[in-house]
């Protein structure tokens, strides 16, 4: 077998006794060697010994890996509350189940019509952004084998989270949906691209023409075919509005931008430009700081992008 006919799990997922019975493997030299045979379940001894070996990932075959996906998703709060496992592997869970849900939506956008997996996925990123030290290297971390719309989302939506629940705490009753809209925030692409799931750089793939339809198309299918509320569909339609002017797509200016849009804005542009993608490398933080806020061609309030630069720190002292 090829590496393309397995795909990972995280040690986080393995609940013993209750884990979907599938043929489970480790990675030795390149090769998948199996470690459980789908005739038995996974076991508190199976796991203990994954642990005292210090393996963090085990791989499933593609075809199992639905199921896997589900089970992982539906548990997660059992997952995260595990005791047995460190930060870093429940982290892994949480980007995995969330990068499986992008996958689903970007591939089908009528998924995204169950705004309740959203908001419970979302709800669990909102505990785990309150209460770990070490956000900014999940978000640099981020889907790195995934394509740029799913790594993109999940950055986004954790970002603004990031930024919202430091500079507006008096506002955490907004947390969950500042993140809805982060996750969806570019689901019109996946309506006017067929290929957005694979690994391509959709900003320089269609016109600009196409581009720009992306936020119009995203509001009115959401406002069509969910139940999402004002917050999440005002970020979806103007997250390319500027505060200067010269957005799209209603050319709106300063405060006629709700201040959730503006963060989710910024967010976007900033995860953006510090993250590889296939037609340019990442930027630095300090870069990307500096393209912002260029005086030549400022989008943002300098208040909040001020704030958004003290609050957002990538040198793991946050």
């Amino acid at each position: 077998m090829t590496l393309s006919l397995f795909q990972p799990i995280s040690i986080a997922c393995l609940l013993p006794g209750i884990f979907p019975q599938v043929a489970l493997f480790t990675i030795n030299e390149g090769k998948h060697v199996l470690y459980i045979e789908e005739t038995r379940r996974f076991t508190e001894a199976d796991r203990d010994r994954l642990l005292d070996n210090n393996i963090s990932t085990m791989y499933v075959r593609s075809g199992d890996f639905k199921e896997v996906s589900r089970f992982a998703e539906e548990n997660l709060p059992l997952i995260l509350d595990r005791n047995d496992v460190d930060q870093t592997s429940k982290s892994e869970a949480l980007i995995q189940t969330s990068s499986n849900y992008l996958r689903d939506i970007f591939s089908d956008p009528e998924n995204s019509q169950d705004a309740e997996r959203c908001k419970k996925l979302t709800k669990h990123l909102a505990t785990y952004i309150t209460t770990d030290q070490n956000i900014s290297r999940m978000i640099l971390a981020m889907g790195g084998s995934s394509p740029f719309a799913i790594r993109h989302s999940m950055q986004v939506a954790t970002m603004s989270m990031l930024a919202w629940s430091k500079l507006f705490p008096e506002k955490s009753e907004d947390l969950v949906d500042i993140g809805v809209a982060g996750m969806l925030h570019d689901i019109g692409m996946s309506l006017i691209l067929s290929n957005v799931v694979e690994d391509i750089d959709y900003w320089s793939t269609p016109s600009v023409d196409q581009i720009k339809r992306h936020p119009i198309e995203g509001y009115v299918f959401l406002k069509k075919n969910a139940q999402y509320n004002d917050l999440v569909l005002d970020a979806v339609r103007h997250h390319h509005e500027r505060y200067f002017g010269g957005g799209y797509p209603g050319g709106l200016k300063g405060d006629e931008i709700k201040i959730s849009t503006q963060v989710i804005g910024l967010s976007d542009m900033y995860c953006t430009l510090i993250t590889d993608r296939p037609t340019r490398k990442a930027s630095t933080p300090e870069e990307a700081y500096k393209i912002i806020g260029d005086e030549d061609n400022k989008c943002f309030s300098t208040l909040l992008f001020t704030a958004f630069r003290y609050v957002i720190k990538f040198d793991g002292s946050q």
